[in-house]
């Protein structure tokens, strides 16, 4: 047989396999039976800060009505997303008008057309007010504003989005504000407990920006005295109980975004240096030894309590938020429950090898495929091929109702083609890509935070009968 002719039959042959590998995985049969699977499960989202129907209408009244309102709300709802980190979209015209703003925001879209977080956001044109966001006219986005501006005041919009569009059925709020509970926000809200500004309790002082967030004022509240240090302690130990007992199912820290998470053991009487001095007094490493004491002290009362503890690292303050600088905390806090939230983005291999090594870590890719879509699938691979499927999760991360239903729709669509890609490559079985998208999707978040169970629809199912 001539050689031109047996590489002919070979190309033949290999040919449908090679093409299905170089095309979109997206177009294949088994990505479809995924996503029709996975999309039909009820989501845990494990960190937003969606605002309460109060808020909501409070923006409604005071910004976007009047013949000279403040904003619209398609700009919001682009203004509150991750769109505008590090880009910008023009701010609300001096004429107060829709058209000078829609006019020049054109440009910045245009700039964006590629990046995630501008892609994340797409689902909620397409999917909840069925136009193409990208070939707006202007009278169609000047249309489209006004039926988000309509939504924005219905009671029942949130629920309409959020538990029947995209199949969430509880979200994780961090409120920001003692003591700690959600205050009048969705019956799907449950709360996080943000202990942020509690490392910097070396004086009164530090909190006079912050007040909601005063321990200080807590400990007044419970006559509690704060004349030392382990005093102070025994005041976050009670507002870590007191915040249990509203509801609080875990402990949130962003403190990334302040300073490096490199947390040194401290001895305490380091720390008692700072303790009651104002921050004009002290030197920074006087500072820091404090919040890097309190820090271990949190890691401690985290598993006292029972409370998991979600840490912000990656993309904050990037010379310091490698998740590796945990690591020392981590091991030395064995019966703390740490979630490692952003993967630890753009820091995701490490990521993964903290969870490899320690067992008391959980990885939650929230955020992370909004940054960056194609690293958030390239994470979710690694990670499956470097430890367990059971201590993976996500969340959405975001302020509105169509915003927080953006980045959920564009999450599920970035782990079921994670897992899409898996089976093709015949990495793995279908059936365990199912088993193992539920797991992200629902059953790690139901797991590491067992409360949430008697809330969740299947439960109440079970002991109405």
């Amino acid at each position: 047989m001539p050689h031109f002719i047996r590489l002919l039959i070979l190309a033949l042959v290999f040919m449908p396999a090679l093409s299905t590998q170089a095309g979109d995985v997206k177009d294949t049969d088994v990505y479809a039976r995924l996503k029709k699977q996975l999309d039909a499960v009820p989501a845990i989202d494990t960190h937003s800060h969606l605002g309460g129907p109060g808020n909501m209408k409070h923006f409604v009244e005071h910004a976007f009505r009047g013949e000279q309102p403040k904003d619209c709300a398609l700009r919001r709802v682009w203004n509150t997303s991750y769109f505008t980190w590090g880009h910008n979209l023009a701010p609300w015209p001096a004429d107060h008008r829709f058209d000078t703003w829609w006019t020049a925001a054109q440009a910045d879209f245009n700039n964006s057309r590629a990046r995630s977080a501008y892609r994340a956001m797409l689902p909620i044109f397409q999917d909840l007010y069925n136009v193409d966001f990208e070939s707006l006219t202007l009278e169609q986005a000047r249309e489209l504003n006004t039926r988000m501006e309509k939504n924005l005041m219905d009671p029942d919009w949130a629920d309409e989005v959020i538990r029947k569009r995209a199949n969430t059925e509880l979200i994780v709020v961090d409120s920001f504000v003692m003591p700690r509970q959600v205050r009048g926000h969705h019956p799907f809200a449950v709360s996080a407990c943000n202990v942020r500004w509690l490392i910097n309790g070396f004086h009164p002082s530090e909190f006079s920006r912050f007040p909601a967030e005063d321990p200080y004022a807590f400990a007044a509240q419970h006559k509690m005295p704060v004349e030392s240090l382990d005093d102070y302690v025994a005041v976050v130990d009670r507002i870590l109980a007191e915040s249990k007992k509203a509801g609080a199912i875990c402990l949130k820290s962003q403190t990334a975004y302040d300073r490096t998470l490199q947390f040194d053991r401290v001895a305490k009487h380091r720390a008692e240096e700072a303790f009651g001095k104002p921050r004009n007094e002290l030197k920074w490493g006087q500072v820091k030894a404090f919040q890097d004491y309190l820090f271990w002290r949190l890691a401690e009362l985290s598993a006292k309590h029972e409370l998991p503890f979600q840490i912000h690292t990656g993309h904050a303050y990037i010379q310091g938020s490698n998740p590796m600088n945990l690591v020392d905390l981590i091991q030395a806090n064995r019966k703390t429950k740490f979630i490692l939230f952003h993967g630890g983005f753009p820091w995701v291999g490490e990521t993964g090898m903290i969870a490899l090594r320690c067992p008391n870590v959980w990885v939650d890719s929230v955020w992370m495929p909004v940054l960056s879509y194609t690293m958030g699938k390239r994470a979710y691979k690694e990670w499956l091929d470097m430890f367990s499927s059971n201590r993976i999760m996500w969340g959405s991360d975001l302020f509105t109702v169509e915003g927080t239903y953006g980045t959920t729709m564009y999450t599920r669509q970035c782990i079921t083609e994670a897992l899409a890609e898996k089976v093709v490559a015949k990495e793995l079985r279908e059936e365990d890509a199912l088993r193992i998208g539920r797991q992200i999707l629902r059953e790690n978040a139901l797991e590491i935070f067992p409360s949430l169970r008697k809330l969740t629809k299947e439960n109440k199912t079970m002991s109405d009968d």
